[in-house]
């Protein structure tokens, strides 16, 4: 497929169907299928939105979808903008690792377009595999192999279960049923010489919109089956980073304590290299000035990225934020929001001690419409990031 198709991962707060569209699909298009992400609001639910999906060609077509456009959205006012402000201020140069999902297709095109129009390359590209059943989710080594020259290295979210209905458990999982799975994933990281990615078991640990989303009453059995797929991985890959995270702003459900989805879901440090969270500009947690990012940071009712980076430090990880992004007002987010970005240049600077890496999302597609590039939907916030981002970094190391 083109350039021009599109994929649909996922807003902080929506429920959603994403779809992995193809830029020059290998030999096998079956093997090409949706990556569907669930996400609902802290203490909100929403009805489900479904995505409109197109499937080419006779039995074996590859599936995709084009974006719909979002309204581009006026900048708050008072807020540091690209031509000036306190951004200025700011310490020059990053130290840590920095990427993108690129959006509008999978593809080492798409992801060196993103760093070419922000004036620096990206260190980091993010991938999910297809999970709609066991079998696809083995069958997925596309999702690694589409990357091969690409110069950086991978965050590989990583499904503990499949999307389809009746395709186990995590009790399963813990059992052992599932190895294969496990261990072909592996063997695709080895043969596809990318040892040294970034793996995100069980992205989003605390977020119930995925079959394995925990709950306090799941957390043990979650943190079982997060212990034996590592087990599984790193005796066939060593050099793989793990990387558990958290979807920032979300209390975990049934815990009856703000920082529960740490406490209660970490699967302990003797597995984990990476400590991280995802987290949008949109619903209870937008900032769009100085009151509202300091409960961003920490909000009352769960934990935000301060609270995860302090977590990190005080397991002595290494901090991530995987996924970050604005979100379109239409979609309860804070659009063209400046300020968001600078805050998060801002956030990392003062946590570079830590930081290992993070990923802008930079999705088109109106259940999310948070691109800076490719369209740019934001002008506000693109000029921003560029201005920030396009500075070349001090130094990069993890």
């Amino acid at each position: 497929m083109s350039a021009d198709g599109t994929t649909t991962p996922h807003p902080d707060a929506v429920v959603t169907q994403t779809l992995a569209a193809v830029e020059d699909p290998p030999p096998d298009p079956a093997r090409v299928r949706p990556r569907k992400k669930r996400r609902l609001p802290p203490a909100v639910t929403i009805p489900l939105v479904f995505v409109l999906v197109a499937v080419l060609g006779g039995g074996a077509g590859v599936l995709f979808i084009r974006f719909r456009s979002v309204r581009i959205e006026a900048a708050p006012e008072g807020i540091p903008t690209a031509t000036g402000g306190p951004a200025a201020k700011l310490p020059a140069g990053r130290t840590w690792l920095s990427g993108a999902w690129s959006g509008g297709g999978i593809s080492i095109k798409r992801i060196d377009g993103f760093g070419s129009w922000r004036g620096q390359p990206t260190d980091v590209v993010t991938t999910y595999p297809a999970y709609d059943t066991w079998e696809e989710l083995r069958a997925s080594e596309w999702h690694v192999s589409t990357f091969d020259g690409y110069k950086g290295r991978l965050a590989y979210g990583l499904p503990l279960l499949p999307k389809k209905e009746g395709e186990g458990s995590l009790g399963d999982v813990v059992d052992g049923k599932y190895d294969d799975v496990w261990n072909a994933i592996a063997k695709d990281f080895e043969k596809n010489e990318r040892s040294d990615s970034f793996v995100r078991i069980g992205l989003e640990a605390n977020g119930t919109w995925f079959p394995w989303g925990a709950t306090a009453e799941r957390a043990a059995r979650y943190k079982e089956a997060w212990r034996h797929v590592h087990s599984i991985l790193k005796a066939r890959s060593p050099e793989l980073v793990f990387v558990f995270d958290i979807t920032c702003g979300k209390a975990l459900e049934g815990g009856n304590n703000r920082m529960d989805s740490l406490n209660k879901l970490y699967p302990g440090d003797d597995v984990v290299d990476v400590v991280g969270c995802d987290h949008y500009d949109s619903y209870t947690v937008k900032s769009r000035n100085a009151a509202e990012w300091k409960h961003t940071l920490r909000p009352e009712k769960a934990a935000g990225l301060a609270d995860v980076a302090d977590f990190a430090r005080a397991h002595r990880k290494k901090f991530a934020v995987p996924e970050w992004g604005l979100t379109a007002s239409n979609k309860d987010g804070a659009g063209d929001n400046p300020y968001f970005i600078y805050s998060m240049y801002g956030f990392f600077q003062q946590n570079k001690d830590i930081l290992a890496f993070e990923n802008y999302f930079n999705e088109p597609d109106e259940y999310l419409g948070s691109s800076l590039w490719g369209p740019v939907q934001h002008p506000a916030a693109a000029a921003e990031y560029r201005k920030l981002w396009g500075i070349p970094p001090a130094r990069t190391s993890y």
